[in-house]
């Protein structure tokens, strides 16, 4: 396990990758293609070697799979209003990753909000900031 940050602040602990979501096989919750203005929320916290108390973010690989049209996909904390702004755009077919740093919901969980289309969506978790 890595070491925990000595005093105050916080600190980034990485992981090896864990796939914590994959729409296309049910990984974490469903198997369907999340539907244009769906949003889904994800527990992050507890899982894939992120502890279940003390993240106050988490760093993900989130990876769209064959979307049907041109969207774009955004991530936020639960309990929070949805921003304005997106993680990842994609256009018809292609598959896309990004790397995003996402702040946790007080519940352990983020949400997911997929515009335009449908697409499954894959989520690796590659580390935690706690403090």
């Amino acid at each position: 396990a890595p070491a925990e940050p000595d005093g105050p602040g916080s600190a980034y602990l990485p992981l090896d990758p864990v796939r914590i979501v994959d729409t296309r096989d049910g990984t974490g919750g469903s198997s369907t293609e999340l539907a244009a203005g769906e949003t889904r929320a994800m527990t992050v916290t507890g899982v894939g070697g992120v502890p279940a108390t003390g993240v106050t973010a988490v760093v993900l690989n989130v990876t769209a799979v064959f979307p049907t049209q041109a969207s774009h996909l955004s991530l936020w904390p639960s309990g929070t209003t949805r921003p304005v702004v997106s993680n990842l755009n994609v256009v018809p077919g292609v598959t896309v990753p990004n790397l995003v740093v996402v702040r946790v919901g007080a519940d352990g969980k983020v949400n997911l909000f997929n515009n335009s289309g449908a697409v499954d969506v894959v989520i690796d978790v590659a580390g935690y900031i706690a403090g």
